[in-house]
Order: structure tokens, then C-alpha cells, then sequence
């Protein structure tokens, strides 16, 4: 074997591994709805939501938290997103939030339905500092 073809298929070999490797991270089909929030001190009107999966294109939408301690009824802020991974989601709030009070990052469908998995509602509450 020639040393272009050994170049030739090594290359290959390596293209072909970093293709399997990229699809690694690709979400498969049928992944549930999710939302990754952190404890956080609002910028300015906004707070930052480390990621979102939506799979169907919906809205993340940002609420406080009820008596009970769950997400409220009207959301302080939301933000619409296309299907697919969303990292450092940046949403802009209606109204400042207080220090300690507990905020819900909810992914609802266009139709403003939260997405619910087997395991419940894709929501994560977080904390202001």
C-alpha cells in the first residue's frame, strides 16, 4: 500500500469518527422535553436558563411561584424557541423578581400548554439571589 493511500484511509477513518462523534450529541428522536435552571442573581430584567430540549418548537416561559410553592398562573416573562438543544437562554421578565423568591422555567407547547414526560412537567424552579 502506497503512503497516499494509507493517508487517504486514515483520513477517512477520521472523518468517520468525528461524523459518529457529532451525532452523539444530536438529541435522538422521541427525547422528552427538558430544562436545566441555576440559583441566580437576575441581570438587570433578565434572567439566563443554562438549557433547554424542546422537541417540538414551543415557548420557555418564566413564572413565580404560587403559595404552594409551584409555578403561578401568569408568566413574568417567555420566550420562544424552535425545536432542538438551547443553551444560556436569556429571558426578559415583565417584573423584578424579589432576592429569595423562587421562579419556575416551564417549556410549553406553541399552544401554551406545559410539555408533560413520563416522569412529569418539564419545569425546573430556580432561586433568585
Amino acid at each position: 500500500m502506497t503512503s497516499t493511500r494509507v493517508l487517504i484511509v486514515a483520513a477517512g477513518a477520521v472523518a468517520a469518527s468525528f461524523a459518529v462523534a457529532c451525532n452523539s450529541f444530536a438529541a435522538e428522536p422521541g427525547t422528552p422535553a427538558s430544562v436545566l435552571a441555576m440559583n441566580q442573581k437576575p441581570k438587570g430584567d433578565s434572567v439566563s436558563i443554562t438549557y433547554v430540549f424542546v422537541p417540538k418548537d414551543g415557548t420557555l416561559a418564566i413564572y413565580s411561584s404560587d403559595p404552594a410553592g409551584r409555578s403561578g398562573a401568569k408568566p413574568l416573562g417567555e420566550a420562544a424557541l424552535p425545536h432542538g438543544d438551547h443553551r444560556n437562554v436569556t429571558i426578559k421578565l415583565n417584573s423584578q423578581p424579589k432576592i429569595g423568591e423562587r421562579l419556575w422555567a416551564v417549556i410549553e407547547t406553541k399552544g401554551g400548554k406545559p410539555f408533560t414526560n413520563v416522569d412529569g412537567l418539564a419545569e425546573q424552579s430556580f432561586k433568585v439571589m
